[in-house]
């Protein structure tokens, strides 16, 4: 079992908070279309898209391509979102967390496993991590 040390955030963690928040952000993906194709107007337009080009066309080769375009144009509009979300917290509040978080009477906690600090840590469960929590 590993040993985690929590701690205040210090200016050496910045680059591995950055790093961790935009690919903890980019996991998101996958359960954010997963949800988009489960909403009612989505379940609509699966469906009703090819039925619709195939009664005015009468080509389901031109339905299967639409619909594929379909979910194609989804997946990158939802990866566009989160891609656009990670840019403007980067720029904003966490381009400088000792402003954002600290002298704004808040706390930012850091969470190292092993014996050295966060700046080296990883991601994986058999190294050392370390992991971020925005506190206010």
């Amino acid at each position: 079992m590993a040993f985690y040390h929590i701690r205040q955030y210090q200016e050496k963690d910045h680059k591995k908070v950055l790093e961790l928040f935009s690919r903890g952000m980019k996991e998101h993906v996958p359960a954010a279309f997963h949800h988009m194709l489960t909403l009612p107007q989505t379940l609509l337009l699966l469906p009703g898209v090819p039925v619709t080009i195939v009664l005015v066309s009468g080509s389901w080769l031109l339905a299967t391509v639409c619909s594929f375009l379909f979910l194609l144009c989804l997946r990158l509009l939802i990866w566009l979102s989160w891609r656009n979300y990670v840019a403007t917290s980067l720029q904003a509040d966490l381009a400088d967390i000792t402003k954002s978080y600290l002298n704004a009477h808040g706390s930012f906690w850091v969470a190292e496993s092993g014996d050295q600090g966060a700046d080296r840590g990883s991601g994986d469960s058999g190294e050392r991590s370390s992991l971020m929590s925005p506190r206010q």
